[in-house]
């Protein structure tokens, strides 16, 4: 072969054995390369990702202790580290289909099993620098989200460069489903189509039926790719989504647990996977979808302390209570570090505790957890609240969980000032709360204190005053004493008067103080 010139190509070698490294130096270096980064973990290669433009990453896929060479070309692909002109190849000894399907999921540009000969790495390179090349002008345009200009391109590219023209046509493709160009689409993926059954043509048609809201003529496709290539991973994502929104769950998790049974390392698979068997109340497929997603997501940026607190939830749920502290426990130390997943850990433990039959120990951690919230919470993930919204739901919390629900759809702007505010209303109506256990529980003297308490510290809250005013009625009533403590009852009817005289609540209360007096 020609000699390759790569005097102008910059290079990252990412390889955690020294050895290889050098190697993989020398076969370009012996070909004229003259920019040579290297890394021996992912960690270091995002860092020189990140500040250096890199025409061509070669990338082994076991990168040691920490992310491996699939989760790093994930991290950098969702986070836009690399322009869609940078050539990755990936670099792998390991050959079982597991390993090969999670490599290539996320599309690199070249897939090298170890060991190799120089002359096959020099033609793979050869062969993508030369693609890249003729189609540099067209992600340029893509990278700065020119659609119309890079399509224009496209078209251009394809009339010069016949040899390259589907592949070009494919980039043109994606282009015009960027660009919400549904027509320019349908017209690249039934060309293509015309000259060949493109597996790759199918999908994208059947992508611009979705964005059409056509999902029956999607499904079709879809089902055409999966019987002809049961490897193709992402129909079966597509598919799966359209008979979630068919309301077909149970067929969306026995799609998809093909899929994880071909590739078993993609987190978001799994995680998908594990909300859909939750909703068929499937614990078994759950419980292994949500153990592999927190074990890939020890080192994935997909990672995230969701998975473990829906294991947590998952094993509470049925009962399984050793599973769910043996959780918990892992779940706080994995994530020490993370101030925001220790605190939506609070919630999601008083709520396991609760379900198991601690009620006790699960008020004590939720009162801890509502006295750490800070900031507007609307602010908050969704994923966050919710569990909020349900642990003060499942402690029977109404009042706070009401409260809670309007100060998330109506932020405040006022800042610190607010936060201790927040923290303090909140406190009073968790007294409230505790004031109706025992009210309810028939202790009805004992419950007086502690309304006193939550009202006189709540005076626009109307319910908080009524249930300080009922208390003392009530005991009045049926005590038939203590009649001197009618002037507070008085005195909180007369606020709840003042809040809102048309209440329900308020008139019967004003009829019972009235047979009283």
């Amino acid at each position: 072969m020609a000699r390759l010139d790569l005097t102008k190509t910059r290079f990252l070698i990412i390889d955690d054995f020294g050895n290889y490294r050098s190697m993989l130096r020398s076969i370009l270096v012996s070909c004229g390369a003259q920019s040579i980064d290297d890394a021996s973990d992912a960690r270091s290669a995002l860092a020189k990702i990140t500040i250096n433009p890199y025409d061509v990453i070669l990338c082994d896929y076991n990168l040691g202790d920490g992310q491996n060479g699939q989760q790093l070309l994930e991290e950098i692909m969702h986070r836009h580290l690399i322009p869609y002109g940078t050539i990755y190849i990936m670099i792998t000894a390991e050959n079982t289909q597991s390993m090969v399907m999670a490599a290539v999921e996320y599309h690199p540009d070249g897939y090298l099993n170890k060991p190799f000969p120089k002359d096959l790495l020099l033609k793979r390179l050869e062969k993508l620098i030369e693609k890249k090349a003729i189609m540099k002008d067209i992600y340029s345009a893509y990278n700065q989200k020119k659609y119309s200009e890079a399509l224009y391109i496209a078209d251009q590219k394809m009339l010069s460069h016949s040899k390259y023209a589907l592949d070009i046509g494919k980039l043109k493709g994606e282009i015009a489903l960027a660009a919400n160009k549904l027509d320019i689409a349908q017209e690249v993926y039934d060309k293509a189509l015309s000259v060949r059954d493109f597996q790759w043509a199918k999908v994208g048609k059947a992508k611009v039926f979705i964005k059409q809201q056509d999902d029956d003529s999607a499904q079709v496709l879809l089902n055409e790719v999966i019987n002809e290539n049961n490897n193709y991973l992402e129909a079966y994502d597509l598919l799966a989504d359209i008979l979630q929104r068919q309301n077909q769950a149970e067929e969306a998790q026995s799609l998809l647990s093909q899929a994880t049974k071909i590739s078993p390392y993609t987190i978001a698979r799994q995680q998908t996977l594990a909300k859909i068997a939750i909703q068929n109340n499937d614990f078994s497929v759950a419980e292994k979808s949500l153990k592999q997603a927190v074990t890939i997501g020890q080192h994935s940026y997909f990672g995230k302390v969701d998975d473990n607190l829906d294991l947590v939830k998952l094993y509470a749920d049925n009962g399984k209570s050793k599973q769910a502290k043996q959780t918990m426990l892992t779940t706080r130390k994995n994530y020490k570090k993370d101030k925001q997943a220790l605190f939506h850990s609070e919630f999601v433990e008083s709520m396991a505790l609760y379900k198991l039959g601690n009620e006790s120990k699960a008020r004590d951690v939720f009162q801890q957890a509502i006295s750490h919230i800070s900031g507007n919470l609307s602010e908050l993930p969704k994923e966050l609240l919710a569990d909020i919204i349900n642990t003060t739901d499942e402690l029977g919390e109404t009042e706070l969980a009401d409260a809670l629900r309007y100060d998330i759809k109506n932020p405040s702007k006022e800042g610190q000032s607010n936060t201790e505010a927040m923290t303090q209303k909140y406190h009073y109506l968790l007294q409230n709360g505790r004031g109706m256990r025992y009210y309810n529980d028939n202790l009805i003297f004992e419950s007086i204190k502690i309304f006193e308490d939550a009202a006189d510290n709540l005076p626009d809250r109307i319910s908080v005053n009524m249930n300080a005013a009922q208390a003392i009625l009530i005991y009045v009533k049926k005590s038939q004493r203590h009649k001197d403590l009618l002037s507070k009852a008085r005195h909180y009817l007369d606020i709840s008067k003042a809040l809102d005289k048309n209440n329900e609540k308020y008139q019967k209360l004003e009829a019972i103080y009235t047979s009283l007096i």
